[in-house]
């Protein structure tokens, strides 16, 4: 297979012969040694055979793998984390790849560039007439632009060998999360408020409390609850994009994309 094509899935058979060897090696208590040479782990794989390829580019993203620490704080306990990141290695070149994030991105996300440097781009939600009916209409047929409601959208792409990128795309939602926790308290002062307002006009005290802790309970639930969705429709937008980049397909646009973007 030419390094030039992107490394195919490993197969269910694959992932069999691989535990089933392990399993042999296990059985037969042979001393696994804690860390393995790259030599040997392709020799290992062949042994078994997975490709080659495919062992070369699991072994790039592993070593160009960043985890996003694990948020602390309030508000990241309230409504969930405002950062999300994914990773992969692509075929092509630094270039060309960025080139191409930047076109699906701006054409098919709805975003607009901010800045722009040799290996990494930065856009944020595009302005705009063009913008506010692409995302009417994104909205009406259900695609929506997760990505364009984030503060802002950065990919990163490093040349890891000829032919292969390592490509990471993040995304921050902060205003968003900041906007969720403020609905949250806003309903916990008009539910008390509520109350307050009722019991004074002399409605039944019972009726006065359960109208006010109606609002105060439910409204921060469902601001969190929403915020939660919409976090997670990003971190999709953000894996999808990958995929669209390692596997070459192209999100379709409609046509107002095709009207108002070009």
């Amino acid at each position: 297979m030419s390094d030039d094509k992107p490394a195919p899935i490993l197969p269910r058979a694959a992932l069999e012969r691989v535990l089933l060897r392990a399993a042999e090696l296990h059985a037969a208590g042979t001393d696994v040694p804690e860390t393995m040479s790259e030599a040997d782990l392709l020799s290992l794989a062949n042994e078994v055979g997975i490709s080659p390829t495919a062992v070369k580019q699991a072994l790039a993203e592993e070593r160009m793998r960043v985890t996003l620490p694990e948020e602390r704080g309030l508000a990241a306990w309230l409504a969930g984390p405002a950062a999300f990141a994914a990773s992969r290695v692509v075929p092509g070149t630094s270039k060309d790849v960025l080139e191409r994030i930047d076109k699906a991105f701006q054409r098919e996300e709805n975003l607009a560039e901010r800045r722009r440097f040799p290996d990494r781009i930065v856009w944020g939600p595009r302005s705009g007439f063009a913008a506010g009916m692409k995302a009417l209409m994104g909205g009406l047929d259900g695609r929506g632009f997760p990505l364009s409601r984030a503060d802002e959208v950065n990919a990163t792409v490093i040349q890891v060998e000829p032919g292969r990128v390592h490509v990471r795309v993040e995304a921050t939602t902060e205003a968003r999360r900041t906007s969720a926790l403020r609905s949250g308290v806003v309903g916990l002062a008009v539910g008390g408020v509520l109350t307050t307002i009722l019991v004074a006009l002399n409605v039944f005290a019972p009726l006065a409390l359960a109208a006010g802790a109606l609002i105060a309970g439910t409204t921060p639930v469902v601001a969190r609850r929403n915020y939660r969705r919409d976090a997670g429709h990003t971190q999709l937008a953000i894996e999808q994009s990958l995929d669209r980049l390692e596997f070459g397909e192209s999100r379709k646009r409609g046509l107002i994309d095709q009207l108002l973007i070009p």
